[in-house]
């Protein structure tokens, strides 16, 4: 290994130690946005009034496979829906 290679190396491990606080909190906020995301998607089921239903419609079955991730996340261990059984 030459000298380049071991500067390299270090300044990656240094930019990795100082950013992983924030991409740690990015990550973190991103997977609350979509909690709020998917229980605006699935409130009507929930037995919530949905101001959004119609727009909703065409993107439930791109959600569908992250429903179980998600109510499992939540805290649920079955579906809270009867109409999806993930589980």
């Amino acid at each position: 290994m030459d000298f380049g290679e071991i500067r390299k190396n270090l300044a990656d491990v240094l930019r990795g130690m100082a950013l992983a606080g924030h991409h740690r909190r990015l990550r973190a906020d991103a997977m609350e946005l979509e909690d709020y995301f998917f229980l605006l998607c699935y409130m009507d089921m929930l037995g919530l009034p949905n101001p959004a239903l119609v727009y909703l419609l065409d993107i439930y079955p791109y959600v569908a496979e992250e429903f179980h991730l998600w109510h499992r996340r939540m805290g649920m261990d079955r579906s809270p829906l009867g109409t999806i059984g993930c589980c």
